[in-house]
């Protein structure tokens, strides 16, 4: 039974799955997290080439199906959002890769909680809303909060777009599969506080720089980019910004 509240779109294409799944086979992962497994299309196809799967499935009745079937996954049931990582330790040096078609409506926090942790070391594949994977890879002059957050931790990259079809029940959008590849981290700025700063330069995106932040711009003399709208400045101009004015 599709519990509707849980954004249930079940994975039913062969061929296609086949593709997808060898984006992560070519990463040689020795431990796959999988988020929202489901009824275990892609879990097979995980499992032919993994040494462990940790699967983690917030529906009960799909949750206990998969210890059945996969009987040498840790099957945890519960939603991915409260998971506190602790399952991964006993993994440590291990090559940890993280996947999943996540339902649409929660896949933003779900991929920030995973590439803002310790354990975002390698790749890791996502099937998510074709118009979000857009704003992930989005670069000036047409930034955006999504995409400057997640320049912080990733570059996420579009490999492919999905029809509907693919699924079932059709969703009413396209879908995308997404790679995201950690990054240095660039500096020790307070990412709660900058993160707040970039919501507050986006205000008025059709404004400029300087109205959306007329109460502090004065304090820079940076004159060319307050004159930009805040989807044309770049991840590094906003963080030079930012450290001037704290």
């Amino acid at each position: 039974m599709i519990k509707k509240s849980l954004g249930q779109n079940f994975f039913v294409n062969e061929n296609l799955g086949e593709k997808i799944i060898n984006f992560v086979k070519d990463e040689n992962p020795e431990i796959i997290v999988e988020i929202g497994p489901g009824r275990g299309f892609f879990t097979h196809k995980l499992s032919i080439f993994s040494q462990q799967l940790v699967l983690i499935e917030k529906d009960d009745i799909l949750a206990e199906d998969l210890k059945i079937s996969f009987p040498n996954s840790i099957v945890l049931n519960q939603d991915f959002l409260d998971w506190n990582f602790k399952e991964l330790e006993q993994f440590s040096g291990k090559k940890i890769i993280f996947y999943g078609s996540l339902p649409y409506n929660i896949s933003k926090p779900i991929i920030q909680k995973i590439i803002s942790s310790g354990f975002f070391s390698n790749n890791c594949y996502f099937i998510i809303q074709k118009e979000v994977a857009e704003k992930y890879v989005s670069k000036e002059p047409n930034n955006n909060i999504l995409s400057l957050r997640t320049q912080l931790y990733a570059k996420p990259k579009k490999l492919m777009d999905i029809n509907p079809g693919a699924f079932m029940p059709r969703p009413k959008v396209m879908s995308s599969v997404i790679k995201f590849s950690p990054i240095e981290k660039q500096t020790d700025i307070n990412e709660e506080k900058f993160i707040k700063f970039i919501e507050n330069c986006f205000r008025s995106p059709r404004k400029t720089l300087r109205n959306n932040l007329k109460n502090i711009s004065s304090r820079l003399q940076d004159e060319e980019l307050f004159n930009k709208r805040p989807q044309e400045l770049t991840l590094e101009q906003y963080i030079h910004i930012f450290t001037n004015l704290s």
